[in-house]
């Protein structure tokens, strides 16, 4: 036997070899495929010695995967970020909406202060003109009676309410277009009652000493 011939049967033999593991990794993976034996118990630990196109397509059927999840977890951050996002703002709006309702309530106040206020003044604006009134119907009575009689009454008033009875005789004399009666009281008045009182309604406001 020539060196060519022993070459040649040593290619042979290879190949059956080859061609024998071939079939028996073929038949692994089919058993497998049926569930009947376990690839990763018999080849796994040597997979990585066969040639890749002996090797078990895992890399290839998982990378959609691992992309699919790749893609998910960004999405689940993109959502827990909006989430975040969302819980700040709700945060800020009840944050904005307790301040106007604070708002509402000092407004609230304020309206009812204000209307307490208004009563008041409304209330001391219909006493101002009651007293008004009555000041106006006293100096028509004081006018109408006899000098002597309305000087004595006016001598027992106080001075404020007896300063505003004679500016309003004053004015009413004055609007009916006749001298007014009011130097003639005050010359039948106590000198020192009649000076004091003349000097009073010289003041404004006719505020007593």
């Amino acid at each position: 036997m020539n060196v060519g011939s022993a070459v040649t049967n040593l290619i042979k033999i290879l190949f059956l070899l080859l061609l024998i593991l071939v079939i028996l990794i073929g038949g692994i993976f089919w058993f497998d495929h049926l569930g009947l034996i376990n690839y990763k118990r018999f080849i796994g630990p040597y997979e990585r010695y066969l040639p890749s196109f002996m090797k078990r397509g895992e890399s290839a059927v998982d990378e959609p995967l691992l992309i699919e999840k790749e893609f998910l977890v960004k999405k689940e951050e993109m959502l827990l970020q909006k989430e975040l996002e969302l819980e700040l703002r709700t945060q800020e709006l009840e944050a904005w909406d307790l301040s106007l309702k604070e708002n509402e309530s000092k407004l609230k106040e304020e309206a009812v202060s204000l209307e307490e206020e208004k009563k008041v003044l409304s209330e001391k604006l219909r006493e101002y003109d009651n007293y008004k009134d009555n000041i106006r119907r006293q100096a028509e009575y004081f006018t109408s009676m006899p000098p002597t009689a309305a000087v004595e009454r006016l001598a027992k008033l106080d001075d404020l309410l007896a300063i505003d009875i004679l500016r309003q005789i004053d004015t009413n004399a004055a609007e009916a277009g006749r001298l007014s009666v009011v130097p003639y009281f005050l010359s039948l008045m106590d000198p020192e009652r009649a000076a004091t009182l003349q000097r009073k309604m010289t003041k404004v406001g006719y505020d007593s000493e």
